[in-house]
C-alpha cells in the first residue's frame, strides 16, 4: 500500500486525475491524502468533489480555507471576486457534497507514519494532543446542527491574532484560522494573517514552522499546503510544503508520504499540460 499526499487541488480535476495515472494509483490498496483547498478558483470544482468523495476510504482530505469559505457559501454567506463555485452550488447533488465536506476533518494524524496533514499550519506552542482538541472541537461545530451559524461567524469574524482565552468565543475561530490560514507568527504564537505573498517586516514573525522551539515537533513531521508563493518546501526536516499552485499555472504535486516522515515527491502536472 502506498499513501500519497497532493497539494492543492482547487477545482483542477484534470491534473489530478493524469497525476493518479501516472503512479497507477489503485483505491482498493493506496490512499491519498489532500492538503485542503479541493476546491475554487480553478475550473472545475464540481467533479473534483465527486471524485474525491467517490474514492471513499481511499481518500483523506483536510478542510482548507476555500472549502469553509464553500460552506459559508451554502450557508448564505456571499462570495468573493474570483470564485469558481456555482457550478457546485447549482448541482443536483450539491447537499449531498456540502455535507461529505462539513464532516471531512481539519487535522489527519497517523500515528504509524508519523505524519499530520493540516491545510496552512500548527500553532508553536500546540502540542500534537492540544491540535487534535482544537480540531475536534471545529470538527464538532461544523457537523452539528448549527453548522451555518459557524460557518456566517468564520465569514464575518476578523480573527484574533493570539489565542483567546477559555471563555472568549472567538476562540474556537482562531483555532480555524490557525489550521487553514497560517503563514507567519511568532514564537509565542502572535499570528500575522494579513502577509500572503511576501516576508513579513517583522523581526519576530518567521514562517510556522521555522522557529527553535515547536511543541508538536516532539510528535509528528507535518505536510500541508495553502502557500503557493513558498511553492514546493521540501527541504525541512519536519514539515513538506505542497502547494506549488496548480490554479495559478503551476505545477501540481504528488508526494508519496513513508514512516518516520520520509517523503519522495513523485509526479508534478500544469494545468495546460493536461
Amino acid at each position: 500500500m502506498a499513501v500519497y499526499a497532493v497539494g492543492d487541488i482547487q477545482g483542477c480535476y484534470e491534473p489530478l486525475r493524469k497525476l493518479l495515472r501516472q503512479v497507477d494509483f489503485n483505491p482498493a490498496e493506496d490512499v491519498l491524502w489532500c492538503v485542503g483547498d479541493l476546491v475554487n478558483r480553478g475550473p472545475d470544482s464540481l467533479n473534483t468533489l465527486r471524485f474525491l468523495k467517490a474514492l471513499g476510504d481511499a481518500c483523506v482530505c483536510v478542510l482548507g480555507n476555500h472549502d469553509l469559505h464553500l460552506l459559508e457559501l451554502a450557508s448564505g454567506s456571499s462570495s468573493y471576486r474570483g470564485d469558481t463555485l456555482e457550478q457546485v452550488l447549482d448541482a443536483d447533488d450539491c447537499d449531498e457534497l456540502i455535507t461529505w465536506l462539513r464532516h471531512l476533518p481539519v487535522l489527519h494524524h497517523d500515528a504509524d507514519l508519523a505524519w499530520t496533514m493540516v491545510h496552512a499550519g500548527l500553532h508553536p506552542q500546540w502540542t500534537l494532543r492540544k491540535a487534535k482538541k482544537r480540531a475536534m472541537k471545529i470538527e464538532m461545530q461544523l457537523q452539528g446542527e448549527h453548522w451555518k451559524e459557524f460557518c456566517h461567524q468564520l465569514h464575518h469574524v476578523k480573527f484574533p491574532i493570539s489565542e483567546p482565552k477559555k471563555a472568549d468565543p472567538t476562540r474556537l475561530l482562531f483555532a480555524a484560522a490557525v489550521f487553514t490560514r497560517t503563514r507567519y507568527c511568532s514564537s509565542d504564537g502572535v499570528f500575522n494573517w494579513d502577509v500572503r505573498t511576501g516576508e513579513s517586516s517583522d523581526e519576530k514573525e518567521r514562517p510556522w514552522f521555522s522557529h527553535k522551539r515547536l511543541k508538536w515537533l516532539a510528535d509528528t513531521h507535518v505536510v500541508y499546503g495553502h502557500w503557493a508563493a513558498k511553492g514546493l518546501v521540501d527541504d525541512q526536516p519536519h514539515v513538506l510544503g505542497l502547494d506549488t499552485g496548480c490554479v495559478w499555472g503551476n505545477p501540481l504535486t504528488l508526494a508519496q508520504l513513508e514512516k518516520g516522515g520520509r517523503f519522495k515527491i513523485v509526479a508534478q502536472v500544469k494545468l495546460d499540460a493536461v
